[in-house]
């Protein structure tokens, strides 16, 4: 008998704020009208590595179709790419900042995430980060991921 997953639990779920949900559907759109042929652009979708489970609030995995009649709760395919956006909500910035990269470090990259990308919407940058502990900071012009090719303008992203 297959044993069935939860989902992650309230103490896992993360508050959001008006920008945060901006700045995602921004990400969501710009992606998906530049990349649906190539890359499925998924939000909010519950994984279950083996280094533990975890909910990126974007995710590029390679193009796949939805099996409407078969749902996924929790999917263990790894993503190319997750994304994370910081938000006020997730408490004073040096704590977010550090939280969010050791769970990027301790979950998206030992299960084969290549890229995780950190958005600051506060100070309107975007970092891809490296499983090696590389890193590129964007603040401006055009924001080029290494592994995927997917490039963005920053001025799309942080559009007012």
């Amino acid at each position: 008998m297959e044993e069935l997953l939860e989902p992650l639990t309230d103490s896992d779920e993360k508050m959001s704020s008006f920008n945060h949900a901006e700045l995602q559907s921004h990400l969501a759109f710009l992606l998906r009208m530049q990349y649906r042929n190539q890359y499925s652009i998924l939000t909010e979708l519950d994984f279950d590595f083996a280094s533990g489970k975890t909910r990126p609030d974007l995710c590029i995995m390679p193009k796949r179709k939805a099996d409407w009649l078969d749902d996924e709760i929790i999917v263990q395919e790894v993503p190319l790419t997750t994304i994370e956006i910081l938000s006020p909500c997730d408490g004073p910035p040096e704590q977010s900042l550090n939280s969010r990269t050791e769970r990027i470090y301790k979950k998206h990259f030992p299960a084969g995430v290549k890229t995780v990308w950190l958005v600051v919407p506060t100070v309107q940058t975007v970092s891809i980060l490296l499983p090696n502990r590389q890193q590129m900071t964007f603040s401006q012009g055009q924001l080029t991921d290494p592994v995927t090719g997917i490039q963005l303008n920053l001025s799309d992203i942080f559009e007012g």
